[in-house]
């Protein structure tokens, strides 16, 4: 009696931590508490996990997906023996092995739908935090500087304006790439409940018209592509009978909607101004100088890398400088870094642990029974993965500690609703089997 109550209190602690710890490290943003609790909570995280499953004895269960997730963890740590800097690869070791365990999640869909709502609670206050920073000058430092800045940081407040000066907006997030993410991470959960039910209620569709317009205020180009990525993805790969018509009054609306926004507030207009600059998008923001030094790593280790997040100081000792300073924030191109600092043996294992987990998710979402619940999680977990893919081609998906988290989040809990539609299906054969005999 005492063991079960043990074992119950265990497994009870682990889902409570992780309604609570999972929305802080995947869109807590960047201002001063939530960046500050985001590491030691993915820490705690892996931490609880392992105890989850050594102590509540829960039953592992291996499949492609978690066992690519395994072997690119043990080429990791093979990689610590020689890498280019050991010290990086350490660090990003104890993230991804703090994440793997994400990949076993198995609790409750109420639980893993709880949490999905606490997220979707961030996003919204941070989209709002967005929309009034626009007719309210210099809303977050004037009013807001106990969240955004409450050490009064210089090198802060100056980041803040210098966003504002050219147009893009961040609100609680503080950074409009975050601020980005966090948006997408948003409309995730809309997309979701939208495509599994084929319509949206008041709150949601008012909740949408918030996210979409908050994220075309932060001017990020990649994040609003992958918008309108998911939104085709979604056409094409769910259910819902007569999509196209339904999808296509959808999008047309759309149109229409930005079309008046941008008529009567012109800040709305920088995200596309973006898209017209031929010099900026044929440079990639001048990502184009940090992709020369991938070049020059790949043509030294191209069988087994440098050595995962090796990249920075690679880079410095090549000569590259930021401002006379050692550049810290990769190489904007996950892929390409990923290739170089892995190698081809490295790169194969990433590209068939992303590609195996996006293959079985569109699978369960296609040929499973799954009920509307079970539906939202697929989808939801499909968004994220289609953003982290795609965004990885200009961004640092794989090597920023909280997109990280999300991904394998997005990932584990996939695996997870897939295993309840599974074992539904068995038993409905299993009894059908008896009910013949």
């Amino acid at each position: 009696m005492d063991k079960k109550l043990k074992k119950f209190e265990l497994i009870d602690f682990w889902h409570m931590f992780f309604m609570i710890a999972m929305p802080i490290i995947c869109v807590g943003g960047l201002t001063l508490f939530p960046f500050k609790l985001r590491l030691p909570l993915i820490y705690t995280t892996g931490i609880i996990s392992l105890l989850a499953f050594v102590f509540g004895r829960k039953k592992v269960k291996l499949n492609f997906v978690n066992v690519a997730g395994i072997l690119l963890l043990g080429y990791l740590l093979v990689q610590l023996t020689y890498s280019y800097d050991p010290q990086s690869t350490f660090n990003f070791f104890i993230i991804y092995a703090c994440a793997i365990t994400l990949l076993f999640i198995d609790m409750p869909l109420d639980n893993i739908e709880k949490i999905i709502t606490v997220m979707y609670v961030f996003c919204i206050v941070i989209a709002i935090s967005i929309l009034i920073s626009v007719p309210i000058k210099n809303c977050m430092i004037t009013y807001f500087n106990f969240i955004v800045n409450p050490n009064n940081t210089p090198s802060v407040r100056e980041a803040i304006l210098k966003e504002l000066a050219i147009g893009s907006y961040s609100g609680f997030a503080r950074e409009k790439g975050e601020a980005a993410y966090i948006m997408n991470v948003g409309l995730a959960i809309v997309f979701s409940r939208f495509f599994s039910e084929g319509k949206l209620n008041k709150k949601d569709t008012v909740a949408f018209l918030m996210l979409f317009s908050a994220l075309m205020l932060t001017s990020k180009r990649t994040m609003l592509s992958v918008t309108v990525i998911c939104f085709i993805v979604f056409m094409v790969v769910s259910k819902i009978k007569g999509k196209f018509f339904k999808f296509a009054c959808v999008a047309l609306i759309a149109v229409f909607a930005v079309f008046f926004i941008l008529m009567f507030l012109p800040d709305f207009a920088n995200v596309f101004n973006r898209f017209m600059d031929k010099e900026n998008m044929e440079s990639m923001g001048s990502r184009d100088l940090l992709w020369i030094y991938m070049e020059m790593m790949l043509s030294k280790y191209w069988l087994f890398g440098a050595g995962f997040a090796s990249y920075n100081n690679f880079a410095y000792d090549n000569g590259f400088r930021n401002n006379k300073e050692k550049w810290n924030y990769h190489g904007h191109n996950s892929y390409y870094q990923a290739l170089s600092e892995t190698g081809i043996v490295g790169f194969t294992i990433l590209i068939a642990f992303l590609a195996i987990a996006l293959f079985l998710t569109i699978k369960y979402i296609r040929t499973s029974n799954a009920s509307n619940s079970q539906m939202r999680v697929l989808l939801f977990s499909l968004y994220i993965q289609v953003m982290m893919d795609f965004y990885a081609i200009t961004g640092n998906p794989f090597y920023t500690n909280h997109m990280i988290f999300v991904l394998f989040f997005a990932i584990g809990i996939m695996l997870c609703v897939g295993r309840s539609t599974e074992d539904k299906v068995t038993t409905k054969i299993r009894t059908r089997g008896l009910a013949y005999e």
